[in-house]
């Protein structure tokens, strides 16, 4: 879920580094767990405007995302075999994609997945 939908409602604040797993306590529907995504790392510029850090500028930030969702994933069920995620649904409009328009989007999403599927 994106953290503009997420956080607020879930806990957790804004990461540009990795994702965030929280906890689901309000019994309303949604999964137990909730996989927030990090947006691209963002830095100042001197004018004062906000840019994308220039390594991670050519990169979609939908896959940047999912790919670090999936890393979030991996290290819970590392560490926490009693709740492991065998499943992730992936909401697009909750995670802000959902432009019919749109078709980088779902095909960087596509390619995360596949990147994770993919075995290394």
């Amino acid at each position: 879920m994106s953290s503009i939908y997420a956080l607020e409602r879930y806990g957790g604040s804004p990461r540009h580094d990795v994702a965030q797993i929280l906890d689901n306590l309000r019994n309303d529907g949604i999964p137990p767990l909730i996989v927030v995504p990090p947006s691209l790392p963002l830095q100042r510029t001197p004018a004062g405007t906000l840019e994308v850090i220039s390594e991670f500028r050519n990169e979609s930030p939908a896959y940047y995302g999912i790919s670090r969702a999936f890393q979030a994933v991996n290290r819970w069920n590392e560490r926490l075999s009693a709740r492991r995620i065998n499943t992730l649904v992936f909401d697009l409009p909750l995670l802000g994609m959902d432009d019919p328009d749109d078709r980088s989007t779902p095909e960087s999403v596509r390619k995360a997945i596949a990147d994770h599927l993919t075995p290394h």
